[in-house]
């Protein structure tokens, strides 16, 4: 089992909960930035859910893992399209909290073809879900920065029944490394991995296109990204996350995890939002497959 040399598996790690933010995004590709004033043609617009945690929620279930998420939408039209969307991903949606009081949380996202980037602007609530009746259900807890605050509301911690895993793309207060038993930081948090040894925990941290570096406290490495055709890198971080947690639910080395998280990341840079070109569970198989022969 991955980190088998660092943990110890006391209950069954086949179900996850996902914690965190959950957006409905409109996502425009165009040429270019416009500049100041400027007028550009969109070349494609599309609704979509986004939020990091439920990107990541969305991931392990096409790869086939029994996931649900907690998260809080409104009671709105854009609650209603989220909700109905993780219900046809196959996400278990008993923990998402509808509150006629928040309103969904709302994001327009640009993204320039020519440079390969995208500009995010979004107008997120601060309602924190409650704490699941069913919580210790589950193997794997995996929270985003909204999910990383609900955790402290909740009163979890690491070293209880379930190990506990946090995408962060940025410095948060009270972030600390150590809190989690899988800590997948962004470069903006750090570049870092050898922490592991310290915190007797896994590292991983994400640099696109450069590949993947990593650490368990005792093996330390790095995985080349995937050589595919990019249309939109959005989601990419948080499918990566996804993938990942799933790799340690089948039990892999902490090589091929990353190996796999990379692959299904790249894949998923097929399309312009970051959910719809994630890869099942047949298609990663069938894209090793191939690679490897």
């Amino acid at each position: 089992m991955l980190g088998s040399s660092i943990f110890e598996s006391r209950i069954d790690v086949t179900k996850v909960l996902s914690v965190g933010i959950a957006t409905l995004d409109t996502i425009v590709l165009v040429d270019k930035y416009p500049d100041a004033n400027e007028r550009v043609i969109a070349r494609e617009m599309v609704r979509a859910v986004g939020g990091p945690a439920t990107t990541a929620a969305v991931t392990m279930a096409r790869l086939g893992v029994d996931v649900s998420l907690s998260c809080v939408i409104g009671d709105d039209d854009a609650g209603r399209f989220i909700f109905d969307q993780l219900k046809r991903e196959g996400v278990d949606t008993r923990n998402v909290m509808i509150d006629s009081h928040t309103p969904t949380a709302v994001g327009t996202i640009v993204v320039s073809a020519s440079q390969q980037t995208r500009a995010i602007m979004v107008q997120p609530h601060q309602t924190l879900p409650g704490k699941p009746a069913n919580l210790a259900e589950y193997g794997w807890i995996h929270v985003d920065h909204f999910g990383m605050d609900a955790l402290k509301v909740w009163g979890v911690k690491r070293g209880g029944s379930a190990k506990l895993s946090i995408d962060i793309g940025y410095d948060s207060p009270g972030l600390r490394s150590s809190d989690y038993d899988l800590f997948v930081p962004s470069e903006n948090v750090t570049t870092d991995v050898s922490s592991a040894a310290r915190d007797k925990n896994i590292v991983v941290i994400s640099r696109g296109s450069d590949g993947s570096i990593f650490s368990d406290g005792i093996d330390t490495g790095m995985v080349p990204a995937i050589k595919t055709t990019v249309l939109s890198t959005l989601g990419a971080g948080d499918v990566f996350h996804g993938a990942l947690v799933a790799a340690q639910v089948w039990g892999k080395s902490l090589t091929e995890s990353v190996e796999i998280a990379n692959t299904v990341a790249g894949i998923s840079c097929r399309a312009l939002d970051g959910q719809s070109g994630i890869p099942t569970k047949a298609e990663l198989d069938a894209y090793r497959a191939q690679v490897r022969s």
